[in-house]
């Protein structure tokens, strides 16, 4: 097993490294900020730690409140048990579905009536959303809002043989060919300005995910600016492109194993939180992708990524102040209840303790119980939460226990 000063040695390492995506980022466009607290948008998320509040929308949403859930029961639970947590990411759009709308009215269009009600959901349930973000807010907490960006487009298996969602897609065709002269991007734009118009009052923050098809097109800079100009105090996380840790060869530093029962042959690159874009103000937060076989909680984060957030948890992209904030599944799936919770307390703990105190945002993405409390946060996940709120609200707080590298966990070339 190796001491826990691999940590100040993984610091010194960092001074020579370079951090970049598949595709190299500029080093004269990254540099460090000295100023521990930048005027920023997004100062308030800076030593903030949240957790995460799915809330479905369109159709999915109405049948889930007639089979039971109680959303506004949820957020309650959060408010009551979680007192320490200082922001919420919840839902203007469904996770990965971007056709789906927790709200139903728009300042732009009559979307139940001109593309097709499928996407919203009814009157009387768009109330959650609003009733959820008032007493998050109320209680002094920060609303991120995740909207899922690329166009109605993206087809899943379940999607393709849905007659109800053809006919969506066919309306929304119609609509942009229409309305737009076929410009399906400014009638998307103009889509998400109306409800950006709608519920900004409620919203500190918004969270773009699922925006590859908008940077392709060239559009992701101007989609953030209609965010902008329509809740122009907001603090934006877009980032197409994520950036990696490499060596002094500017190749990427892979893990080769996470410890002696790993069973998972993948060698898999370690994220950095690094900005990578001059139009936002928050990194995204995205671990290494869970496809590429690394786990949510991985060592590599503890001697190469929050290392480096501890260090300066701003950092500056092109003249743009980024705060560095990290958003870790407790699962190893993204916002699924039933996948394999991987997050213990004791490195849950230690993750939001190192990063509260160095000034970082740090995001549980935690899951909603769909069997037995219908819109409350997991059980399991509720105990851990909990036990972190409870610590940090402690006098005195009570430490971490130190991080040591898993025995047989190794980088490759180790």
């Amino acid at each position: 097993m190796k001491p826990i000063q691999i940590i100040l040695l993984a610091l010194l390492f960092l001074s020579s490294c370079s951090k970049q995506d598949d595709q190299p980022i500029d080093d004269q466009s990254i540099t460090e900020e000295p100023d521990p607290t930048p005027e920023s948008s997004a100062e308030w998320l800076s030593g903030s730690w949240g957790v995460t509040f799915p809330i479905y929308g369109g159709e999915r949403l109405d049948s889930e409140v007639a089979g039971g859930y109680d959303y506004r029961a949820g957020a309650q639970q959060i408010i009551d048990e979680l007192p320490a947590t200082g922001h919420i990411i919840t839902n203007l759009s469904n996770f990965a579905k971007s056709y789906y709308f927790t709200l139903r009215g728009n300042e732009n269009v009559d979307i139940a009536t001109e593309i097709d009600e499928l996407l919203v959901p009814s009157l009387e349930n768009e109330q959650i959303i609003f009733d959820v973000l008032q007493n998050f807010k109320d209680a002094g907490k920060k609303n991120i809002l995740y909207i899922s960006t690329n166009y109605f487009d993206r087809l899943g298996p379940s999607e393709s043989d849905d007659e109800d969602f053809n006919a969506a897609h066919t309306a929304w065709i119609t609509y942009y060919t229409n309305e737009f002269e076929g410009n399906e991007y400014a009638a998307y734009r103009d889509l998400v300005q109306g409800f950006i118009l709608r519920i900004k009052d409620y919203a500190d923050g918004y969270w773009l995910d699922t925006t590859a098809e908008l940077d392709d097109d060239g559009h992701m800079e101007d989609f953030v600016q209609m965010i902008r100009d329509a809740d122009p105090d907001a603090a934006i996380s877009a980032s197409p492109n994520g950036a990696y840790f490499t060596d002094e060869n500017n190749e990427f530093i892979k893990v080769d194993s996470d410890g002696v029962d790993d069973t998972d042959d993948r060698d898999y690159k370690i994220v950095s939180f690094e900005g990578v874009n001059n139009y936002q103000d928050f990194t995204s937060g995205h671990v290494t992708p869970l496809g590429q076989g690394a786990p949510p909680n991985s060592w590599a984060y503890e001697e190469f990524t929050m290392p480096a957030m501890v260090a300066n948890p701003w950092g500056e992209y092109d003249g743009k102040t980024i705060l560095k904030h990290a958003w870790f599944p407790v699962r190893d799936k993204w916002h699924v209840s039933s996948a394999n919770l991987i997050f213990g307390t004791e490195d849950a703990y230690r993750f939001t303790r190192t990063l509260r105190d160095a000034n970082a945002g740090v995001t549980f993405a935690t899951t909603t119980d769909d069997v037995n409390n219908k819109g409350y946060m997991m059980a399991e996940e509720m105990t851990i939460m909990k036990t972190i709120n409870d610590r940090l609200l402690s006098n005195p707080m009570p430490d971490f226990e130190p991080y040591v590298r898993p025995e047989g966990a190794y980088l490759v070339g180790e």
